[in-house]
């Protein structure tokens, strides 16, 4: 901004003086808009910032409204190091979400009648003898580790993730450790997430189809679902600009290590699968298919409704899935996390919405990403025939953009949302975007003020513009945001 701009902004900023703290102004109520063109936009700047301000490498999301795909995009990057952008199909390991694919399988071969969920897990595997807790404590079944009340170890033998030879092992050296396991809890009295649990159930489906876990469940679940970009394991023969690198969490000091891929092996059934976006999508949509009693193929309706049915506690926990209870709404699904990934797919069955959010780095926020997409675009799907945006009164598009001062707490993302010209503060509102928007009244010329919930008026803010009577600046309390190209 050279100084004769600065000066004229000044001079029209300094029109309405308004005493305040630093600090962005705290909006009212959540608000909506049922305008889905609206709801997109105001989506990816918030992404953008949250990629920004977190320093995350890529991102990738896809959202679905029944059998719709209303919205799959790419954001940052599948490698830094060579430029190569995220897109819907980039394949990312997702990590936990593996387990969704190995309960389906159990249920599977439980519905044709060769085996029962309250089988003992030693009755498939007579290998499986860990050391119980309590003499008369009953062992886990086949249940039980599908709901994670097995009162199992997480991992084979108690290892953590910063020894991943270790924790991931083969399959004999796994079958070996367990032979010296002890049990962290008597069956049945707590949840305690089990990744060793789920690659028993992955031997289980091996031991009693006959066949190997990854070929039992590419020709009874990938296939049929026509999942054709979801594998049990990353394949070789995959192009590298199509596989996401996984980086690190954002250290302390320095920046975010690259992770080598690594293999899963034994726990494959746990945590070994790779999808993308667009195909975790039309994962969704199938389950909204059987659901409704459309299909029947892999699984019925009824078990599926089993499995997203709570069947432990705290945390609520089906056969699989997940359960979650947020904006009056139930939500299934499963969220994913190992070294360089982290990913989260979320469904709600009566509204038939669906988030599917991946991201290539150690600390990404999933499950924060996914949820905040859901309360973005659902008031927009919602509205029958919702597709694009209307009209509002007013030249906003001038005031649109990217304000930043270094003196202000934070940035500011100026939008039309829900008819009206709005604000929201970034990165403060990144875990709220929603939560963060002030909506404005025009007054006059540049000057506006913060339209409160009960619909009277409250603080300024002023936009000024240069010689060419562009808008370069926003003046807020007493901080002169500029405005700024992303």
């Amino acid at each position: 901004m050279t100084g004769r701009t600065l000066t004229v902004v000044v001079a029209l900023l300094l029109l309405v003086s308004q005493a305040g703290p630093t600090e962005p102004v705290e909006a009212g109520g959540s608000m909506s808009s049922k305008n889905l063109s609206e709801a997109t936009y105001f989506l990816e700047t918030w992404i953008q910032s949250v990629l920004d301000f977190d320093r995350l490498p890529g991102l990738s999301l896809a959202v679905v409204h029944d059998q719709r795909l209303v919205y799959a995009k790419g954001f940052g990057y599948a490698n830094l190091a060579t430029g190569i952008k995220a897109t819907p199909d980039t394949y990312y390991s997702i990590c936990s979400i593996s387990k969704l694919f190995t309960s389906i399988a159990v249920m599977q071969l439980r519905d044709a009648g060769k085996l029962s969920l309250d089988d003992p897990v030693s009755k498939h595997l007579p290998w499986f003898a860990p050391e119980m807790l309590e003499p008369v404590a009953s062992p886990p079944t086949l249940g039980d580790l599908l709901r994670h009340s097995s009162g199992l170890p997480c991992e084979p033998d108690l290892t953590v993730w910063s020894d991943p030879d270790s924790l991931r092992p083969a399959r004999e050296d796994m079958i070996e450790r367990i032979s010296r396991l002890s049990m962290s809890y008597p069956t049945n009295t707590e949840f305690n997430y089990s990744n060793l649990g789920y690659a028993l159930a992955g031997e289980v489906v091996s031991v009693v189809s006959g066949m190997q876990y990854e070929d039992y469940v590419e020709q009874n679940i990938l296939e049929p679902l026509g999942l054709e970009a979801t594998t049990s394991h990353l394949p070789g023969d995959l192009p590298g600009s199509q596989v996401a690198v996984g980086y690190g969490r954002w250290p302390r000091v320095g920046s975010r290590v690259e992770f080598p891929i690594f293999e899963s092996r034994a726990l494959n059934p746990a945590m070994g699968f790779v999808s993308t976006a667009r195909n975790l999508a039309k994962f969704a949509m199938w389950q909204f298919r059987v659901l409704d009693g459309e299909e029947s193929d892999v699984l019925t309706g009824a078990t599926l409704k089993e499995m997203q049915t709570t069947q432990w506690p705290s945390p609520e926990w089906g056969y699989g899935f997940a359960v979650w209870h947020m904006d009056e709404q139930d939500f299934v699904g499963h969220q994913g996390g190992c070294p360089g990934y982290k990913s989260q797919i979320i469904l709600c069955p009566e509204e038939k919405i669906a988030v599917v959010a991946m991201i290539n780095a150690h600390d990404g926020p999933q499950f924060t990403v996914a949820f905040e997409t859901y309360r973005i675009m659902a008031p927009a799907l919602r509205t029958s025939g919702a597709r694009t945006a209307e009209k509002v009164s007013g030249d906003w598009a001038k005031y649109t953009g990217y304000y930043t001062a270094d003196r202000c707490w934070s940035d500011a993302e100026v939008l039309e949302w829900d008819g009206a010209l709005s604000v929201m503060w970034v990165p403060t509102g990144n875990p709220n975007p929603l939560g963060s928007l002030v909506r404005l009244s025009h007054i006059e010329g540049g000057i506006f003020r913060q339209l409160r919930d009960d619909g009277s008026l409250g603080k300024h803010y002023v936009f000024g513009t240069n010689a060419e009577d562009h808008v370069v600046a926003m003046k807020f309390n007493n901080n002169v945001l500029r405005k700024m190209a992303r």
